[in-house]
């Protein structure tokens, strides 16, 4: 993990990857479409210390932040769509609370919810 400083006239501000990370999380899941993170995720993946998030992993590279989110998408959006609008709104909260730039992310979409199917179902396509 590089050291990632942000000077400033009265010294240095260090930002922990752990912290870009529940950044990222809390804005991806404030998406319209997305249904989780990872997989098997939750709030309490979200807020528990142990797991950060599950499906993000941040790189911080010389003065670059490579941000990775897995999602799954609810069932009848258009994938693109919500793949967009979310690295506008994990990009744009990065850099408004943790003033960092020179952000890129990375969505890799992993599955998708159908949430009116039948339990039957789901735990049909969960098993396969």
């Amino acid at each position: 993990m590089a050291e990632n400083f942000i000077s400033t006239e009265n010294g240095n501000i260090k930002i922990s990857e752990e912290v870009i990370i529940r950044i990222s999380a809390i804005s991806a899941r404030e998406v319209e479409g997305v249904a989780g993170l990872g997989t098997g995720s939750g709030w309490g993946d979200l807020l528990s210390k142990k797991t950060p998030a599950k499906g993000i992993k941040v790189e911080i590279k010389d003065d670059a932040t490579i941000i990775d989110v897995h999602v799954t998408v609810k069932f009848g959006v258009k994938i693109n769509d919500i793949a967009y609008n979310l690295q506008k709104k994990v990009k744009n909260s990065v850099e408004s609370y943790a003033g960092l730039d020179n952000i890129t992310v990375n969505v890799f979409v992993d599955g998708i919810e159908n949430e009116n199917a039948p339990k039957e179902d789901k735990e049909d396509e969960e098993g396969k």
